[in-house]
Protein backbone atom coordinates (compact mmCIF):
# COMPACT_ATOMS: atom_id res chain seq x y z
CA UNK A 1 0.00 0.00 0.00
CA UNK A 2 1.39 3.39 -0.97
CA UNK A 3 1.60 6.35 1.33
CA UNK A 4 -1.06 8.95 0.53
CA UNK A 5 0.18 12.27 -0.82
CA UNK A 6 -0.55 15.51 0.99
CA UNK A 7 -3.15 16.26 -1.68
CA UNK A 8 -4.83 12.89 -1.01
CA UNK A 9 -4.81 13.61 2.74
CA UNK A 10 -6.35 17.07 2.14
CA UNK A 11 -9.11 15.66 -0.06
CA UNK A 12 -9.94 12.92 2.44
CA UNK A 13 -10.01 15.40 5.32
CA UNK A 14 -12.29 17.71 3.36
CA UNK A 15 -14.67 14.85 2.53
CA UNK A 16 -14.79 13.88 6.22
CA UNK A 17 -15.52 17.53 7.10
CA UNK A 18 -18.40 17.54 4.62
CA UNK A 19 -19.81 14.48 6.36
CA UNK A 20 -19.51 16.29 9.72
CA UNK A 21 -21.52 19.18 8.25
CA UNK A 22 -24.40 16.87 7.30
CA UNK A 23 -26.32 17.49 10.57
CA UNK A 24 -26.46 21.20 9.67
CA UNK A 25 -27.82 20.33 6.22
CA UNK A 26 -30.41 18.02 7.79
CA UNK A 27 -31.46 20.65 10.36
CA UNK A 28 -31.79 23.33 7.66
CA UNK A 29 -33.97 21.01 5.60
CA UNK A 30 -36.12 20.05 8.57
CA UNK A 31 -36.56 23.56 9.95
CA UNK A 32 -36.75 25.66 6.79
CA UNK A 33 -36.89 23.33 3.80
CA UNK A 34 -33.56 24.77 2.58
CA UNK A 35 -30.11 23.50 1.72
CA UNK A 36 -26.73 25.02 2.52
CA UNK A 37 -26.50 26.16 -1.12
CA UNK A 38 -29.79 28.03 -0.65
CA UNK A 39 -28.34 29.87 2.34
CA UNK A 40 -25.31 30.82 0.24
CA UNK A 41 -27.64 32.14 -2.49
CA UNK A 42 -29.69 34.14 0.02
CA UNK A 43 -26.53 35.66 1.50
CA UNK A 44 -25.30 36.69 -1.95
CA UNK A 45 -28.69 38.20 -2.75
CA UNK A 46 -28.88 40.01 0.60
CA UNK A 47 -25.37 41.43 0.11
CA UNK A 48 -26.18 42.68 -3.42
CA UNK A 49 -29.68 43.96 -2.66
CA UNK A 50 -32.62 43.76 -5.06
CA UNK A 51 -31.21 42.44 -8.33
CA UNK A 52 -32.63 42.07 -11.87
CA UNK A 53 -33.05 38.42 -12.87
CA UNK A 54 -30.29 38.58 -15.50
CA UNK A 55 -27.83 39.99 -12.96
CA UNK A 56 -28.97 37.42 -10.38
CA UNK A 57 -28.10 34.64 -12.83
CA UNK A 58 -24.72 36.24 -13.51
CA UNK A 59 -24.12 36.68 -9.77
CA UNK A 60 -24.57 32.94 -9.31
CA UNK A 61 -22.77 32.01 -12.52
CA UNK A 62 -25.76 30.06 -13.85
CA UNK A 63 -28.01 30.36 -16.94
CA UNK A 64 -31.02 32.65 -16.60
CA UNK A 65 -33.41 29.72 -17.06
CA UNK A 66 -31.79 27.97 -14.09
CA UNK A 67 -31.95 31.18 -12.06
CA UNK A 68 -35.70 31.34 -12.72
CA UNK A 69 -36.09 27.86 -11.23
CA UNK A 70 -33.95 28.82 -8.23
CA UNK A 71 -36.08 31.91 -7.58
CA UNK A 72 -39.29 29.88 -8.04
CA UNK A 73 -38.10 27.42 -5.40
CA UNK A 74 -36.92 30.10 -2.95
CA UNK A 75 -40.11 32.09 -3.51
CA UNK A 76 -42.13 28.94 -2.80
CA UNK A 77 -40.35 28.65 0.55
CA UNK A 78 -41.13 32.30 1.35
CA UNK A 79 -37.47 33.34 1.52
CA UNK A 80 -37.16 35.34 -1.73
CA UNK A 81 -39.56 37.44 -3.73
CA UNK A 82 -39.92 39.09 -7.10
CA UNK A 83 -40.77 42.79 -7.14
CA UNK A 84 -41.22 45.37 -9.88
CA UNK A 85 -38.29 47.75 -10.37
CA UNK A 86 -39.26 51.15 -8.87
CA UNK A 87 -38.33 53.14 -12.01
CA UNK A 88 -38.48 50.55 -14.82
CA UNK A 89 -41.69 48.53 -14.70
CA UNK A 90 -40.34 46.21 -17.41
CA UNK A 91 -37.68 44.91 -15.02
CA UNK A 92 -38.35 42.35 -12.30
CA UNK A 93 -36.06 42.39 -9.29
CA UNK A 94 -35.30 39.51 -6.95
CA UNK A 95 -34.75 40.21 -3.28
CA UNK A 96 -34.59 38.36 0.00
CA UNK A 97 -38.03 38.26 1.62
CA UNK A 98 -38.45 39.03 5.34
CA UNK A 99 -38.65 35.28 6.02
CA UNK A 100 -35.30 34.79 4.32
CA UNK A 101 -33.73 37.59 6.33
CA UNK A 102 -34.95 35.94 9.53
CA UNK A 103 -33.33 32.65 8.50
CA UNK A 104 -30.05 34.40 7.69
CA UNK A 105 -30.12 35.89 11.18
CA UNK A 106 -30.58 32.42 12.74
CA UNK A 107 -26.96 31.55 13.51
CA UNK A 108 -27.85 28.85 16.03
CA UNK A 109 -27.96 26.08 13.40
CA UNK A 110 -24.39 26.86 12.38
CA UNK A 111 -23.07 27.01 15.94
CA UNK A 112 -24.09 23.54 17.06
CA UNK A 113 -23.20 19.99 16.14
CA UNK A 114 -19.93 18.13 15.70
CA UNK A 115 -18.34 20.45 13.14
CA UNK A 116 -19.11 23.58 15.19
CA UNK A 117 -17.72 21.96 18.34
CA UNK A 118 -14.50 21.00 16.58
CA UNK A 119 -14.07 24.47 15.08
CA UNK A 120 -14.73 26.10 18.46
CA UNK A 121 -12.06 23.87 20.02
CA UNK A 122 -9.40 25.04 17.54
CA UNK A 123 -8.87 28.45 19.11
CA UNK A 124 -8.65 31.80 17.29
CA UNK A 125 -5.37 31.29 15.42
CA UNK A 126 -6.27 27.93 13.95
CA UNK A 127 -9.83 29.09 13.23
CA UNK A 128 -8.38 31.96 11.19
CA UNK A 129 -6.01 29.57 9.38
CA UNK A 130 -8.85 27.18 8.61
CA UNK A 131 -11.08 30.01 7.37
CA UNK A 132 -8.26 31.33 5.17
CA UNK A 133 -7.65 27.89 3.62
CA UNK A 134 -11.32 27.12 3.08
CA UNK A 135 -11.94 30.55 1.53
CA UNK A 136 -8.96 29.98 -0.75
CA UNK A 137 -10.35 26.57 -1.72
CA UNK A 138 -13.91 27.77 -2.29
CA UNK A 139 -13.12 31.07 -3.98
CA UNK A 140 -14.14 33.07 -0.91
CA UNK A 141 -17.82 32.69 -1.76
CA UNK A 142 -17.55 34.34 -5.18
CA UNK A 143 -18.64 31.28 -7.13
CA UNK A 144 -21.50 28.86 -6.75
CA UNK A 145 -20.36 26.19 -4.28
CA UNK A 146 -21.19 23.45 -6.77
CA UNK A 147 -18.63 24.66 -9.30
CA UNK A 148 -14.96 23.60 -9.00
CA UNK A 149 -12.46 26.40 -8.44
CA UNK A 150 -9.73 24.63 -10.38
CA UNK A 151 -9.60 21.35 -12.24
CA UNK A 152 -7.05 18.70 -11.37
CA UNK A 153 -6.87 15.27 -12.98
CA UNK A 154 -6.92 13.31 -9.69
CA UNK A 155 -9.58 15.34 -7.84
CA UNK A 156 -12.54 13.42 -9.23
CA UNK A 157 -10.99 10.00 -8.76
CA UNK A 158 -9.44 10.42 -5.30
CA UNK A 159 -10.58 7.82 -2.81
CA UNK A 160 -12.30 8.88 0.38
Amino acid sequence: MSTPTDADRARRALYRAVILAEPVQTALQARYGLRLADIWILRRLRDHGPTPMSQFAALLGIPRSTATGVVDRLEGRGVAERVTHPTDRRTTLVRVAPGGLAILDDRALFRQGPIAERIDALGPTRQRQLADLLELLTGNGDTLPLEPVASTPNAATASI
